[in-house]
């Protein structure tokens, strides 16, 4: 994991690039997304935020978070129960277990990380979403149907 200092400096050059402020709101956010790879919700991301910055509302951590996915910088997951956030900024896939709503990474096959260009058609990102049972789900409903 990066150094705090470093990420720092990371996230320093992102907003000049970005024309926005360097704030530790934004920092705080970021950070703590960047490093995480469970691809936590607004309220998950916002209860750690707030151990740090205890005044920040869910309210500009949603708009933060908007903004960071905007970027390009973090992922963004729709069409789950909640929008939930993905420091891992590469192509990637996901599984997602349609019960307790986990997600897992993993790394997409070189065939779809290299598509070829679509006509009339900018690919900014790719990512495959494969939805089943994790193995702890898996696990569970076997052994309720055995009962």
């Amino acid at each position: 994991m990066e150094s705090d200092a470093s990420l720092q400096e990371e996230f320093r050059t992102l907003c000049t690039t970005r024309c926005c402020k360097f704030t530790q709101q934004r920092f705080a956010i970021y950070s703590y997304v960047k490093g995480n790879r469970t691809h936590p919700d607004v309220n998950q991301i916002w209860e750690n935020v707030r151990q740090t910055v205890p005044s920040i509302t869910r309210e500009s951590v949603f708009r933060i978070l908007n903004e960071l996915a905007d970027f390009g910088v973090i992922g963004r997951l729709d069409k789950i129960t909640n929008a939930r956030f993905d420091g891992n900024g590469t192509d990637h896939g996901h599984l997602i277990c349609e019960n307790c709503g986990a997600i897992f990474d993993f790394e997409l096959p070189a065939s779809l990380r290299k598509l070829p260009p679509f006509e009339g058609f900018t690919t900014k990102h790719t990512e495959l979403r494969i939805g089943g049972l994790c193995a702890q789900c898996a696990k569970n409903q076997k052994q309720q149907n055995k009962e």
